[in-house]
């Protein structure tokens, strides 16, 4: 069986969110805070078994990222691909486990009547994403060209050659992208600005992903005629 261990990996991770919201269910009281606006203020609170709401995604989404690996692996270059989906899920599961222990501890806190500083939380999010973005960008590169994974447009598709260079441009973007969040993040003092420039710099990696296939695309192409 290929790939075993990244497979036993991805479900363990999945599962762990689970086991902590679990183990800590008993101590929460029955109401905790389920939402919150820009100031970390409470808007709505709701059943602590909506902690459970990460550790869900979480083992669907290793669901998902197992069923991909499975489709990759037969297609032409599925062990590689394959290998990748893996990977992103391990890594995406991991995320979705921080996520979960940083929402029960803002609950305990919320509880327990401490004051919840807003900025942290903000930092801890996207600074969590950038690290997420940066870690997927290095596995980028290595996808085969395929229809499952990977910087995918009509015009990194046309070719080997083409999906290659795609590849390694929407991996670097992702990884420096990745680091520009977490800098950002840790730098910015205003809650409303870490947000804004983390949304723009998703929407120049969107933006810059599709942009660079076409350019490239252009490029081999017209070396080609």
């Amino acid at each position: 069986m290929k790939n075993t261990k990244l497979k036993i990996i991805m479900a363990v991770t999945a599962l762990l969110p689970t086991a902590a919201v679990l183990t800590v269910l008993p101590f929460l009281p029955e109401k905790i805070p389920a939402h919150y606006d820009l100031n970390m203020n409470i808007n709505r609170w709701g059943s602590k078994y909506e902690s459970l709401i990460f550790p869900a995604a979480a083992i669907l989404m290793a669901a998902y990222m197992y069923a991909m690996s499975r489709f990759s692996s037969k297609q032409e270059n599925g062990d590689s691909n394959a290998k990748v989906m893996l990977i992103c899920g391990i890594i995406i599961n991991i995320f979705l486990g921080a996520m979960t222990v940083w929402f029960l501890a803002l609950s305990f806190k919320a509880v327990s009547g401490i004051k919840i500083n807003c900025e942290m939380f903000v930092k801890f999010v996207f600074i969590c994403v950038g690290i997420v973005t940066s870690v997927i960008g290095n596995f980028i590169p290595k996808c085969k060209i395929n229809s499952v994974i990977g910087l995918r447009t009509k015009w990194s598709m046309e070719n080997e050659d083409i999906w290659f260079k795609c590849q390694r441009f929407g991996g670097a973007l992702f990884v420096f992208c990745g680091i520009l969040m977490v800098v950002i993040s840790a730098i910015l003092k205003n809650t409303v600005l870490i947000i804004t420039a983390n949304i723009i710099i998703s929407i120049i990696i969107a933006a810059g992903s599709i942009l660079g296939s076409k350019i490239i695309y252009d490029k081999t192409v017209g070396k080609i005629q």
